[in-house]
């Protein structure tokens, strides 16, 4: 079954964020991401983009409770960014897109299945893509982890 509260509005794979894996994975690295961010563990909790506002994360002033794009979309009363007139020349979308590219996900790809309807497929896509070659538990993807939090492996330089 699909977790649909993971479709990031901005097109990102919430099941990748570090909060969220920390809250769903494990008791030790919900305390590191705590210490990290200097908060008690039972701060780090997501259940996902799509259920933010009820029950997010607040500790970071760009993202989570706080996310600009999160934000913008409210404000304008949309769902997702490719609703937005501006969507083609959003500076906050491209630079948010530019980050991620290099990370390896396609947000403007990832808008276009979503948009398509195709979300339980683009679902299943991201939770197959963003595993562990060695383990094969769900990954962090980010530039601050370069490693499984779960096995240790390398997965980036």
């Amino acid at each position: 079954m699909v977790n649909k509260n993971l479709v990031g509005r901005c097109g990102l794979y919430c099941g990748f964020c570090s909060i969220y894996r920390a809250y769903k994975d494990s008791k030790e690295f919900r305390e590191e991401i705590a210490k990290k961010y200097n908060c008690s563990p039972e701060e780090v909790k997501c259940e996902g983009c799509r259920a933010i506002d009820v029950n997010g994360w607040s500790h970071e002033e760009d993202w989570g409770k706080n996310c600009e794009i999160l934000k913008c979309l409210n404000a304008k009363k949309l769902t997702f960014c490719y609703e937005c007139a501006e969507y083609d020349t959003c500076q906050k979308f491209d630079e948010l897109a530019k980050a991620y590219s290099e990370l390896g996900a396609d947000l403007r790809r990832n808008l276009q299945m979503i948009r398509e309807g195709k979300v339980d497929e683009w679902l299943l896509k991201q939770d197959k893509k963003w595993r562990c070659p060695k383990c094969d538990n769900p990954i962090v993807v980010s530039e601050n982890f370069k490693n499984c939090h779960w096995c240790g492996i390398k997965l980036r330089d």
